[in-house]
């Protein structure tokens, strides 16, 4: 199941994009859309308005692994190639301490990926000795 990391990301990043973008009280930001419109959109990310600079990130997290999953489908699809462990080890990494962090988090679906992209390198690396 190596050609399936990419889209997995892929899909993980999507949701987590659209449920921030269209709940985003989900996630602790009620009311953050009249928050931006109050401050004038335009440069509203200031050090003094934490939410605002919070949800900022938190969508920048999403697109930037939507991105990251692109990437890793054209390795999969266009290079007909396996993912680097380095990448799963990476999001390995990544997705441990986002649960370290908060338990109740979307960060446990980041780990089959990660365990997949191993999996797969490792299988790999074998075929190659």
């Amino acid at each position: 199941m190596e050609k399936i990391n990419g889209l997995a990301i892929i899909a993980i990043a999507l949701l987590h994009s659209l449920l921030g973008l269209i709940a985003p009280g989900l996630f602790g930001f009620d009311g953050i859309w009249q928050e931006i419109a109050s401050s004038g959109v335009v440069d509203a990310v200031k050090p003094d308005s934490l939410r605002i600079w919070g949800y900022y990130w938190f969508l920048i997290s999403g697109f930037l692994l939507m991105l990251y999953g692109c990437l890793c489908y054209w390795v999969e699809h266009h290079l007909s190639r396996p993912l680097p462990a380095f990448a799963g080890w990476g999001l390995l990494a990544i997705a441990l301490f986002g649960i370290g962090l908060d338990l109740d988090t979307g960060f446990w679906l980041v780990l089959p990926v990660a365990t997949n992209i191993l999996v797969a390198a490792r299988a790999k690396a074998a075929s190659l000795d």
